[in-house]
């Protein structure tokens, strides 16, 4: 870990939580510190550090175009929870019962909740409202891309409010099934969803400590996946801290540590108390000992970027290995190649079979003539399916020897290993 790295930590720190961290401004180099801010995304945290720390020597000529910048993010992100809060509402009203996910639902464990920004908002509804969401977001202005059939949530897109994620199940097939032990709703998802009475208006949100393990594991799961992102570190260390008096701590670890990944949020809590200015109290259950995995997992962290987009290729090798080591627990090689396709069969299942409307828009004739909808079914699963299995679509992603992964693949999957994850 990098000086600068360390310095953006805490500096970031400071704006997130409001409050005060030693940091060692005499040989700190502002222009290096904001860049691996802005490069992990953190940026604005650091500004509204700067403009409530004035004895921070950082130089005007850095520090107020930063402020100016997060000043507009801010009034951005205040104006689309807002909408979104709205949005929510309507489907309340419509009979769509809809719940808030992490993003704007936790933004007030920040100091400043309108500094928290979310790339998208997440909204669980039941899968049995799932068409009817699909088709009330529709007459609200967004295109759907429905849910594959393997998956977890249909994408929704808004002109002015962005991207909205519409879940029906928590986790996509292969992350609840294979990653997360097939456990059944219930370890979830237990508690009465809360009703919040907010200054934009009421929404739902799941109870305390169903929303803390949903946070440790959608963390943990874009580790495996790509790598943390320091957000997604504050958000679950903030919430934590918040609400340790209303999450069961019992049933949050031992969920945790049923899926083999304790040691691995005990790093990251480690290093949310050494460089972010929590302490251990702040965190019930963490184990008092520093891992020194806890500095690889940083190193990680810096060397990926915001969510490894530094080393993308390298970190889906590494994920597809891990899955293949998980798989290997229960199956045989040949189980494993059996799972794997058919779970490329189902993530293929709906471009080969869209829905109706999307075929009469794709070939004219079939809007024309909806008799001859089979055979526009038909040519596109021969011209399409045979050129997506002549281009690998069902073999990629499937690790056939694990010595042929590349080194940064192996560095990362000797890191679960001794983080007890495989």
């Amino acid at each position: 870990m990098t000086q600068e790295f360390q310095q953006m930590l805490q500096l970031a720190a400071i704006g997130a939580t409001g409050h005060s961290i030693e940091v060692d401004c005499t040989d700190i180099d502002w222009k290096k510190v904001i860049a691996v801010a802005k490069k992990q995304k953190v940026d604005c945290y650091v500004a509204y550090a700067l403009k409530n720390n004035k004895d921070l020597p950082c130089p005007a000529e850095i520090r107020d175009p930063l402020i100016k910048e997060a000043r507009s993010l801010v009034f951005s992100n205040a104006l689309h929870r807002s909408a979104i809060i709205q949005l929510l509402e309507e489907m309340e009203a419509a009979g769509i019962h809809a719940v808030l996910l992490k993003g704007y639902a936790i933004c007030d464990c920040y100091a400043l909740p309108e500094s928290r920004t979310s790339s998208d908002a997440d909204i669980w509804v039941d899968l049995k409202d799932e068409e009817r969401a699909c088709e009330f977001m529709r007459k609200q202005g967004f295109t759907v891309d429905p849910r594959w059939k393997n998956g977890h949530h249909a994408v929704c897109h808004h002109p002015a409010l962005g991207c909205v994620e519409l879940h029906v199940i928590l986790y996509d097939e292969i992350v609840e099934d294979v990653w997360f032990g097939k456990m059944d709703g219930s370890e979830y998802v237990r508690e009465p969803h809360m009703l919040v009475d907010s200054e934009d208006g009421n929404y739902y949100t799941l109870g305390y400590t169903d929303h803390f393990i949903f946070l440790v594991l959608h963390m943990i799961k874009h580790f495996i996946l790509s790598g943390l992102t320091l957000q997604m570190m504050l958000d679950v260390a903030l919430y934590f801290k918040k609400y340790a008096g209303k999450i069961d701590t019992d049933r949050a670890w031992n969920t945790i540590s049923s899926l083999h990944y304790d040691k691995l949020f005990n790093c990251i809590l480690r290093a949310m108390v050494q460089y972010c200015g929590f302490s251990k109290p702040d965190f019930p259950g963490t184990c008092s000992e520093t891992s020194e995995q806890m500095e690889t997992i940083l190193d990680d962290l810096e060397e990926g970027g915001w969510m490894g987009c530094a080393d993308k290729a390298a970190r889906e090798e590494g994920w597809q290995e891990y899955n293949r080591q998980v798989l290997l627990r229960s199956k045989s090689k040949l189980g494993y190649w059996l799972h794997m396709i058919g779970w490329k069969i189902g993530m293929f299942k709906t471009a080969l079979f869209p829905p109706v409307h999307k075929l009469q828009q794709k070939f004219s004739y079939a809007k024309r003539f909806p008799a001859l909808l089979p055979i526009a079914w038909l040519h596109r699963l021969i011209f399409r399916g045979s050129k997506a299995v002549k281009n690998g679509a069902l073999t990629k992603g499937m690790i056939l020897n694990d010595e042929n992964l590349k080194a940064p693949a192996k560095a990362r999957v000797s890191l679960f290993k001794e983080l007890e994850m495989l």
